[in-house]
């Protein structure tokens, strides 16, 4: 079990909160309104009303001992960085921060957060590449142009084994799981002569672009 200090019960940091939470983890919640701090107290180990910019309040719940922090605080970006500030005095030095514009993740990056969350635009880009080719069925982005991508099985790699397709070697794309819809079984790190079926999901991770042109190179749905 690990400890971890959200701060915000907003919509991104009350989701957050609850996770984790359920996860079997130690939650300490820091909010500033009490219609909040009661709406979660059920789903977290402690939620207090105070300003989590004090790193005296940090330090009475406990804050100094956690693992990591996430902090949430809306478009108040002086509230994050003080918050940032105040989590770092107690030794806290996995700090997640939600931001709401490039700008906002630009200030709080020069206070060495571990990352910079933004939600929105993170959904709007998932679901861009799942409009925009019928063969993604789900996009998780690992840096910028580099990402994870759910696809249906192009026609051009129906029937054929892996070591076939040699993507790794041809085209710098790695399938790193199937899953068989209708078996409903998932299989991590393929064989390597399994031949692909209709039935088949892969979760293939690479460049975007390179993704992309395989897809339309070997059949996929655009």
């Amino acid at each position: 079990m690990q400890r971890f200090v959200v701060v915000g019960l907003g919509h991104f940091g009350g989701w957050a909160a609850r996770s984790l939470y359920a996860q079997g983890h130690d939650v300490i919640a820091v909010e500033r309104s009490p219609h909040l701090v009661d709406r979660f107290q059920h789903y977290v180990t402690v939620a207090v009303a105070g300003d989590a910019t004090d790193p005296d309040v940090l330090r009475q719940v406990g804050a100094g001992s956690a693992d990591a922090a996430i902090i949430s605080t809306g478009e108040d970006l002086a509230t994050s960085i003080l918050a940032t500030l105040a989590l770092r005095d107690l030794g806290v030095k996995d700090i997640y921060v939600k931001v709401t514009s490039p700008e906002a993740a630009r200030a709080l990056d020069a206070f060495d957060v571990r990352e910079t969350i933004f939600p929105e635009r993170e959904v709007a880009d998932r679901l861009a590449h799942r409009i925009t080719s019928k063969s993604v069925l789900e996009y998780v982005p690992l840096a910028p142009g580099i990402s994870i991508q759910e696809l249906a099985i192009p026609d051009g790699w129906l029937g054929k084994t892996l070591r076939e397709l040699a993507l790794p070697s041809t085209f710098g794309i790695q399938i790193v799981a199937l899953q068989d819809v209708l078996a409903g079984s998932l299989e991590v790190v393929p064989d390597p002569d399994r031949r692909l079926r209709e039935s088949d999901v892969a979760i293939v991770a690479g460049k975007d672009e390179t993704i992309r042109r395989v897809l339309q190179r070997s059949g996929g749905r655009t």
